[in-house]
């Protein structure tokens, strides 16, 4: 029998404060469970080498480790990575082929690179049987999203690999979040590739050029997620139309800081007109998804089927059933 390891990850959405996060303010990021990474890694061989060679065999690259496209040198940092710190401690088969399989939108802001690079460090290590302590296995995850993204909040990395939510504010420790609040969320893709180093890089621009506009969006984000937060522990509809009412606004203050395009707020306006109260990008932008927070499931589906993007819909609190 094959020797192999296999490791799985999620989505995640970002619900309220991108950007906000990578300067110390507070955001709020849920987990989705259903959208998934499986990583598969299988021995290929029965000769034992020092450093395996590995193939690569996912929707994005198929082909040697060693020469992955751009997109993909994250993942291949990490694995070297952590091939190097193991050093003599773990024998590695001569050849090895790593896949994956992935359910998640690539560079849309779902969290497609932490998520993979989690399901594919579970992999390497189900399959070596080496234990890292938690904060080990952040910082090789940290090496990746580095890389993917120049300046992580470390947000996605958190919630690709938990059931829960949370309010999460750079170098603080993050605070698990229970929602309760009812609801559905209609996510959108726009077919655009995501850009989140060059929104993360603009918006650094941005406080150059213009601090003024800069720190008033900053100040707004702030404020809305300290809102938002409470209306997501609460379960009344007056609550329901609060939260809308703060996603419309968060999606304002993306626009003035420059990440939304024309797209994108086309996108918006469509869920708004279906009944959405309220709706956003989410995610680095520049591209990426949108999603609409629907009071109930009717309305949802009705507007979903108006679509012909890629959708996902999900309840918010996690206690429904998902649809």
């Amino acid at each position: 029998m094959k020797k192999v390891g296999i490791g799985t990850s999620h989505a995640k959405l970002i619900l309220v404060g991108e950007h906000a996060v990578v300067y110390g303010i507070p955001g709020i990021t849920i987990p989705l469970t259903d959208i998934k990474v499986q990583a598969t890694l299988t021995a290929t061989s029965t000769t034992m080498a020092e450093l395996p060679n590995i193939f690569f065999d996912s929707a994005l690259y198929r082909g040697q480790l060693t020469i992955v496209p751009e997109e993909l040198t994250n993942i291949k940092a990490m694995i070297e990575t952590f091939i190097a710190r193991q050093g003599t401690a773990v024998q590695w088969p001569a050849d090895l082929q790593l896949t994956i399989v992935s359910a998640l939108p690539f560079e849309r802001g779902m969290g497609s690179s932490a998520a993979i690079s989690t399901a594919v460090l579970r992999a390497l290590l189900a399959f070596t049987a080496v234990t890292l302590t938690t904060a080990e296995f952040d910082d090789l995850v940290n090496i990746s999203e580095t890389i993917q993204h120049g300046n992580p909040s470390g947000m996605d990395a958190l919630v690709v690999k938990s059931e829960q939510g949370y309010f999460f504010q750079r170098h603080e420790v993050p605070q698990p979040l229970q929602v309760n609040l009812p609801g559905y969320l209609l996510i959108v893709d726009s077919g655009l590739t995501g850009r989140t180093s060059a929104a993360v890089q603009s918006v650094a621009t941005l406080k150059t050029v213009n601090a003024v506009l800069w720190q008033a969006q900053m100040a707004a984000i702030q404020t809305i997620v300290r809102q938002a937060r409470v209306l997501l522990t609460n379960h009344d509809t007056v609550s329901q139309h609060h939260f809308g009412q703060l996603l419309d606004q968060n999606q304002t203050a993306l626009q003035q800081l420059q990440v939304s395009t024309p797209q994108l707020n086309a996108l918006v306006q469509r869920l708004r007109d279906k009944g959405a109260l309220g709706a956003k990008l989410t995610g680095g932008g520049l591209g990426g998804c949108v999603f609409g927070y629907f009071a109930d499931l009717t309305t949802a589906q009705q507007a979903q089927k108006q679509f012909s993007e890629k959708t996902w819909l999900t309840t918010l609190a996690k206690t429904e059933a998902a649809q």
